[in-house]
């Protein structure tokens, strides 16, 4: 009897499976409501995932406790964009983020801009889910939740994308007399509203209008966007520095979109006033600080500034030697 030896290699015909299951990032599992993702629109899955989006915010804001402002001011909306840039898109017009970071196992060491692009991808996913199901939803207070955060943040990150299309959702449909935001968020939003039409989109008529019809629908008053409309103007940059130290840091972020309109004015004073100044003063006038914001390097950079430096004096222009 003889015997034969079973043939080598495989009896099994599936597939071998020596690949790990991808660790996603809980931002990224979920989809677009608009591209087919209709997991958003149950209500437990939108307050579950607000939370998430919440606790990352949180998370990103400890990362970067050190240096916030610089964390949120690292998220670039797009090259070369100039003051004209600035107005608001046309209906069904939107200007991307930016590029999407590559999707690794490590995402949760991204870097800041690509944090904040998650972040406010996500919100635009949950605020997509939100709007599909506005017509089975009875009140609308997650709503104003996720649209009063999104705003908050987009602010700080300086990406008008995303909290223009939310500031005038919440105050025109979301804010309602059945379902009044608070107070206190209804003026907040306001403000914001005002100064992004009075200095980003430069519309001063539409921004002096909307705080006179806020004022008398609803009792609207700010002293400091009182001061920063007149500061604005008038040019009066001592006025608008003043009040960019003093308010706090969603209305200081709103006055970046008018840094760079109200430097070209006071540039233009001082070289036609002085001949030589101090450094410093130089630096206080046109940045609000003393060169935190703002290097004089980067002032020479940015504004084609052509005068000499030397030391802690600025040389603008030499006396002409008489024959």
């Amino acid at each position: 009897m003889s015997y034969s030896q079973p043939p080598l290699g495989r009896k099994s015909s599936a597939p071998w499976n020596r690949l790990r299951p991808v660790k996603q990032d809980p931002l990224e599992v979920m989809g677009y409501v608009s591209k087919g993702d209709n997991r958003l629109l149950d209500s437990k899955a939108q307050e579950s995932f607000y939370d998430k989006i919440v606790a990352r915010y949180m998370q990103f804001c400890s990362q970067h406790s050190k240096d916030l402002d610089s964390a949120f001011a690292s998220l670039s909306i797009a090259p070369n964009n100039d003051h004209n840039d600035r107005k608001a898109l046309l209906p069904g017009e939107s200007r991307p983020l930016t590029p999407s970071p590559p999707k690794d196992a490590n995402h949760w060491g991204a870097s800041p801009p690509q944090e904040l692009q998650l972040i406010l991808t996500a919100l635009r996913k949950l605020r997509e889910g939100i709007l599909g199901s506005s017509s089975t939803r009875s009140s609308p207070v997650l709503a104003q939740r996720v649209h009063v955060f999104n705003i908050r943040v987009a602010i700080l990150a300086h990406h008008w994308e995303s909290y223009l299309p939310s500031l005038i959702y919440l105050l025109s449909r979301l804010h309602s007399q059945e379902f009044p935001l608070p107070k206190s968020e209804l003026f907040e939003m306001t403000s914001y509203l005002i100064l992004d039409l009075g200095t980003r989109q430069n519309n001063l008529g539409a921004a002096f209008a909307l705080r006179h019809n806020s004022r008398v629908r609803f009792g609207y008053e700010n002293r400091r966007v009182d001061a920063i409309l007149h500061a604005v103007v008038t040019n009066n940059w001592i006025v608008f520095w003043r009040t960019r130290r003093i308010v706090d840091g969603y209305l200081r972020a709103m006055l970046h979109w008018h840094a760079e309109t109200i430097r070209k004015p006071v540039l233009k004073a001082i070289g036609r006033t002085y001949m030589a100044t101090d450094l410093q003063w130089i630096l206080s006038s046109t940045t609000g600080s003393d060169g935190s914001d703002m290097s004089w390097e980067e002032l020479v950079q940015a504004e084609d500034v052509g005068w000499a430096r030397d030391g802690d004096k600025v040389i603008i222009r030499k006396p002409k030697v008489r024959p």
